[in-house]
């Protein structure tokens, strides 16, 4: 067994469904908007040789919980308090594999600050569906990801070949994704070869709008509130995909005992 698949194997012992390599090389190059708090993985670490994700299936829409201290959208500054649930358990779940690669004598950083739906579609992992979430043939976008940087040298994976939304009779027309968005904030059409950023009208989408101090009748309708700043994020495009399905027909009853 090589490294890569000693990897892979401890990944999934941590409780991650899926794992891949991406193309560190195309990585660096990917562009993203400049306002999401994004990273280059040269920024990340810049000693690093390969660049590995890792896919969380999300099983239970309460993984979806997010948290923050302010009464505004924009963490700019950098003095929000802000917690996402997903982030804390797949990077924790992270941790706990780099801590076994050093001791195996090699560095590595966890990141969520990369593109990581792009290190997913390098890695082999799934299709940039019209949503702009990665689409997984096995899960949908049902999946959280994490992308760990390291100076361990890893076979990079083929890229994700298909296009999987073209290939969906149910979204061939019109993709469900896009008809179930209730704020017509994502533009019709596949998400490849669109300007990063431009796919999703990013001030339509409720997500954008869920820290506003003073929040309209509107957004406040499709905004799942836990506590006063607390919150679960809209994933209404997200369970729709038809691709997720398993999920709900596979993996949740079986977590909950119920298969």
């Amino acid at each position: 067994m090589n490294l890569k698949q000693e990897i892979q194997e401890r990944a999934f012992q941590e409780g991650f469904q899926l794992f891949g390599v991406s193309d560190l090389e195309k990585l660096e190059k990917v562009d993203f908007p400049d306002d999401r708090g994004m990273m280059r993985p040269s920024e990340v670490m810049p000693e690093a040789k390969s660049a590995f994700v890792m896919g969380l299936v999300l099983w239970d829409e309460g993984l979806n919980a997010a948290i923050a201290s302010v009464s505004t959208g924009d963490f700019s500054g950098g003095e929000a308090d802000y917690y996402n649930l997903y982030y804390e358990v797949t990077e924790t779940r992270a941790w706990r594999l780099i801590s076994w690669l050093n001791e195996k004598g090699y560095k590595a950083l966890p990141s969520h600050a990369v593109h990581e739906k792009v290190a997913a579609y390098l890695a082999g992992l799934g299709f940039i569906g019209h949503n702009t979430q990665v689409i997984t043939p096995e899960y949908g976008p049902r999946v959280r990801w994490v992308t760990v940087l390291t100076d361990a040298e890893l076979e990079p994976d083929e890229p994700f070949d298909r296009d999987l939304c073209a290939e969906q009779p149910l979204c061939q027309k019109q993709s469900l994704c896009v008809k179930s968005c209730p704020y017509q904030a994502i533009i019709p059409g596949p998400s490849q070869g669109v300007e990063p950023g431009k796919k999703v009208l990013y001030d339509k989408c409720v997500v954008s709008h869920e820290f506003d101090k003073d929040v309209s009748p509107q957004n406040e309708k499709h905004i799942r509130r836990i506590t006063e700043r607390g919150f679960m994020e809209c994933t209404i495009c997200n369970l729709v995909c038809p691709y997720g399905k398993p999920v709900e027909e596979r993996i949740i009853p079986g977590k909950r005992g119920l298969d």
